[in-house]
């Protein structure tokens, strides 16, 4: 019964020991990231050298007031999938060996013996403070870091130690992941930007400068190697005759083309796509640049601290992926916040989508008012549902500050050259020009009036 009671003693205090949480005094492991870029990765077939204890690292530092001791067990586990495809091995500030005796090539995991082989005068523990460290090895089924954006991390764990309480009771990870990826450029859009200039007589077809032109700089599109390793564990380069796709969206209404580093083309819808922009000396850097049609009404693209004049986004997003034959990196997209297209000298104020020519004692009436406290000159902007060139004509050059004014649509029919809606069956959309600095309190309406000379509709 005597002898139970000292069984019972001991496994109450070694229950203690465990809960006070001095046995899980673990050692450290600190990690310098292997940040891959996934396209190398994904070329290399997910096989890469980790470059350990050089380019990035792994060292494990044995806690205060333990120790690894001779015949202890430090295992190595790489994230889920990877496995070792050349044998790992370790460096100890003690004198001590680590032999790989479990794992290793083929496996997740490599288990090394503490103090093994034996050597002569004979090795001795790692002491509190002592570090192991992971050396450059090869691995195979890195798959993960084949996208871009991976995180992964490793786990070592000391164990099979004489006292408990030299062991790591769980695995050890570090703050900082092992590994990580990226689409193997740093990518910008910067600079930039351009006004429209409302005044007549270009009414918003042509860039703000002086004189006027049909040409905008949106900004410049750099595509630089990010520096992240390639498959082999060093700093990946681009090759100078890789290219990209880039492809810019946004209001492009009466932009006839638009170039890229020497790649000119033309808009599909509100989409400029310029195939293979080619690199130079391991970056690409091209400015993009707008030209108008000098045709119609140009649509202005805000930014922060510009109004916005309908629905819209600020800056431009420009998307890119790896042109012909190009597999140095993988797509992505660059903002450019700040740069922006907007109206100057007047502002463009949306009316009717629906404007019909008078009939059945029906008539259509347009109600401009200017609450502003300058005069303004108002242009109409008509763009017919059978299609063709937008059409615009002069229909007050002196509408005073705070004053309004209602014009018949045979009015604006017979000041818009080209204009014929002859009937209700005749319809287009109209927007109107207020020109002059400080008209931004114009506004307008679309009014239907029947043969009573009752409002029926208002847009």
């Amino acid at each position: 019964m005597k002898k139970f009671n000292v069984v019972a003693a001991s496994a109450v205090a070694l229950s203690a020991a465990l809960a006070s949480g001095s046995a899980l005094a673990k050692g450290t492991l600190v990690v310098s990231t292997a940040n891959y870029n996934a396209a190398a990765v994904a070329a290399g077939g997910g096989t890469i050298t980790v470059p350990w204890n050089g380019l990035a690292s792994a060292v494990y530092t044995v806690a205060a007031t333990t120790s690894l001791e001779v015949n202890s067990r430090f295992t190595v586990t790489l994230p889920a999938g990877f496995s070792f495809a050349s044998q790992p091995s370790l460096t100890t500030t003690a004198p001590t060996t680590t032999a790989l005796t479990a794992g290793g090539i083929g496996s997740q995991t490599a288990t090394f013996t503490i103090g093994s082989p034996a050597v002569s005068p004979g090795n001795v523990p790692v002491p509190a403070g002592g570090t192991l460290t992971l050396n450059e090895v090869s691995v195979t089924g890195a798959t993960a870091l084949e996208t871009a954006g991976a995180s992964l991390s490793i786990t070592v764990q000391s164990t099979n130690n004489a006292l408990v309480t030299n062991n790591d009771l769980i695995p050890v990870s570090s703050a900082a992941p092992a590994f990580t990826s990226d689409t193997g450029v740093s990518a910008t859009f910067t600079g930039g930007g351009a006004l429209i200039d409302l005044k007549s007589p270009t009414l918003g077809k042509l860039f703000f400068g002086s004189p006027d032109t049909t040409t905008a700089n949106i900004g410049t599109v750099s595509l630089t190697s990010s520096g992240s390793l390639g498959a082999n564990g060093a700093p990946d380069t681009l090759s100078t005759s890789d290219s990209a796709t880039l492809t810019i969206t946004g209001f492009f209404n009466g932009i006839a083309s638009a170039t890229a580093g020497g790649v000119t083309v033309t808009p599909s819808g509100n989409t400029f796509t310029f195939p293979n922009v080619p690199f130079t000396s391991n970056t690409l850097s091209a400015a993009v640049t707008l030209t108008s049609g000098d045709t119609g009404l140009l649509q202005q693209n805000p930014a922060s601290g510009f109004p916005l004049v309908g629905p819209g986004q600020p800056g431009f997003v420009v998307n890119y992926a790896p042109g012909a034959n190009t597999v140095d990196f993988l797509g992505g997209s660059a903002a450019n916040a700040t740069d922006s297209i907007a109206y100057t000298n007047g502002q463009v104020v949306p009316v009717s989508n629906f404007l019909t020519g008078d009939d059945a004692g029906y008539t259509s009436l347009l109600r401009v008012n200017n609450a502003g406290v300058v005069s303004a000159d108002i242009f109409a902007l008509v763009q017919p549902y059978t299609g063709g060139p937008q059409l615009v004509g002069n229909l007050d050059t002196t509408l005073a500050a705070g004053t309004g004014t209602v014009f018949l649509e045979t009015q604006i029919e017979a000041s818009v050259p080209g204009l014929t809606l002859a009937n209700s069956g005749q319809r287009a959309t109209l927007t109107i020009i207020a020109v002059g600095p400080g008209v931004g309190q114009v506004a307008a309406s679309d009014l239907l009036v029947n043969p009573g000379g009752v409002v029926v509709n208002v847009n």
